[in-house]
């Protein structure tokens, strides 16, 4: 799992790659945190163009995120994690970009 990030205008843009798994999530939510500590967040989005796979304890994060952001969308979502988000209702409370 890697994460970079760029952060303008207090639009937090997270680059995820990799999997997002139960193995690696505490891990990735650390990384995260510190990313929102480096300035004023108005809004998150998630490029999930280089996610492969993502498990349930990834769902929490992103769960987790729109709580504290109520605009976090997700971009670039690859077709097969795509599948997972529609599995558990994800696009009736996010907003998603197919990839």
């Amino acid at each position: 799992m890697g994460i970079n990030h760029t952060l303008e205008n207090g639009k937090l843009t997270l680059f995820l790659k990799g999997e997002l798994n139960s193995f690696n999530a505490e891990e990735a939510e650390k990384q995260i945190e510190a990313f929102l500590g480096e300035g004023e967040i108005r809004s998150i989005v998630l490029d999930l163009a280089e996610l492969v796979y993502i498990a349930s304890a990834g769902l929490r994060i992103i769960v987790r995120l729109k709580q504290r952001f109520p605009e976090t969308s997700l971009v670039r979502v690859p077709d097969d994690v795509y599948d997972v988000f529609h599995m558990v209702g994800f696009e009736n409370v996010l907003h998603i970009e197919r990839l």
